[in-house]
């Protein structure tokens, strides 16, 4: 509520009150279905909760002067206010357009004589309809500036809304705590030093105050940059209030590090098999073309190594399917150790897993394959308590990457190193064979 215009109408029924002889004084706000939104009066009483829509007083054609009481049915809380039955009435409209029936009311007691100066009061009408315009025009706006902070403290993230004529600026709580001020109103230049320190926190600063500087004079640019703070990444969009920067300028930034995380680990997902961890088919061969297509430059060899768990039907049948995933699980590990990191290893279905080498030398390959065959045989694998006896055959096949043959190579690899593999089970297993 403005108290200003609030006092004023005080005022203002205080001097009718006295220039009328009236008892009482009330400025009503009436809405159109004669219910009063808001009192005030002399002496200053709370008018609250009643109506004027039966009373007769809105119905009754009005001069400039007061009329007997008895012909109106005036609401108890008028009468308690006065302290006895009324004697006179006078109502003075102050119609505006929000509140068509409001107006100045005042009252006589019974016995009193209303003193010809009542007849001037109908020239308070509009000093009433003005001040009651006035305060509505205030409440209204404290109603929608609680909108406008409930509406950008509900936005799940930090906001700093830059007036128009860059002098004032309104940030919420999650920018406040970005910045270290209190949310609020505050001068635009006194964000400055906070935004540009926010800004030199970030990781990839540099890039930041590169493509900031590259708008500096455009009134309108727009953009949505990362600004990288250790674990945590903002998505920060910049852009003119209803795309005109003379009217001003909004910065949102929203959290996205949740966002990323999710979006790395569902990535992660679908390029890796789910029991063993290690990579699966689709990114084998997606990374496999990419490491091919690299090669073909210097036209550098490839090698593939096929691994195939020697009679896993039978561990399976034997100790269970989960005694199973627990063999597989270890017979990834132990490769993925024996391998180089720069080799690429995947499960390629079932109980058969497959490695990429890049440049390899031609008595590297069957070595490799040797290393990956006694990773596995050399010991035992426990799980369960069980002790478990696991071996694996392994076939390879080398090629050199030629332009343009990154698909059809590895197509050919893995054909070769399949038929190689399938040559160490035929001549009894836990073996290596070269095509």
């Amino acid at each position: 509520m403005n108290m200003a215009d609030s006092n004023a109408l005080v005022s203002l029924s205080q001097f009718a009150r006295t220039a009328s002889g009236a008892d009482l004084a009330i400025v009503v706000e009436v809405k159109t279905d004669g219910r009063v939104a808001w009192s005030t009066g002399f002496p200053v009483t709370s008018f609250s909760g009643f109506n004027l829509a039966r009373s007769g007083v809105l119905e009754h054609a009005w001069n400039d002067q007061p009329v007997d009481a008895s012909r109106f049915r005036l609401p108890t809380s008028i009468l308690t206010a006065l302290g006895c039955p009324a004697g006179s009435v006078l109502f003075i409209p102050a119609p505006s357009d929000d509140a068509p029936s409001s107006g100045l009311l005042l009252l006589w007691k019974t016995g009193a004589n209303p003193e010809q100066s009542a007849a001037s009061m109908a020239l308070l009408g509009p000093s009433v309809a003005q001040l009651l315009s006035a305060r509505r025009g205030a409440v209204h706006d404290i109603v929608v500036r609680n909108q406008f902070i409930d509406l950008v403290e509900s936005v799940p993230a930090g906001i700093v809304l830059v007036d128009g004529d860059g002098l004032g600026t309104v940030i919420n709580q999650r920018a406040a705590e970005l910045l270290g001020h209190k949310p609020g109103r505050h001068r635009a230049v006194d964000l400055v030093a906070p935004m540009r320190a926010l800004r030199q926190r970030c990781d990839n600063h540099e890039a930041l105050e590169q493509a900031y500087a590259a708008q500096v004079g455009n009134l309108n640019f727009a953009t949505t940059l990362h600004w990288v703070m250790g674990e945590r990444t903002f998505e920060v969009d910049t852009h003119p209030v209803r795309g005109d920067g003379e009217q001003g300028r909004i910065w949102l930034f929203t959290d996205i590090t949740a966002d990323l995380l999710m979006a790395a680990e569902l990535r992660r997902l679908a390029s890796s098999d789910p029991l063993t961890g290690v990579p699966n088919r689709r990114h084998f061969e997606e990374r496999s073309a990419q490491i091919i297509a690299a090669r073909e430059a210097t036209g550098r060899s490839v090698a593939v190594l096929m691994l195939d768990v020697d009679h896993f039907k039978k561990i399976n049948d034997t100790h269970g399917h989960p005694i199973g995933d627990e063999v597989l699980k270890v017979v990834a590990r132990r490769c993925r150790e024996a391998l180089r990191e720069r080799d690429l290893f995947a499960r390629f279905g079932g109980e058969e897993f497959i490695a990429l080498l890049a440049a390899p030398t031609a008595d590297e390959v069957p070595a490799t394959a040797e290393r990956l065959r006694n990773a596995i045989s050399g010991a035992p694998v426990h799980v369960g308590g069980l002790r478990i006896d696991v071996t694996v055959s392994v076939g390879g096949a080398m090629g050199e990457a030629l332009p343009g043959s990154d698909a059809r190579l590895l197509e050919q690899l893995v054909a070769r190193a399949d038929e190689a593999l399938y040559q160490a089970k035929a001549d009894g297993r836990n073996r290596v064979r070269m095509s």
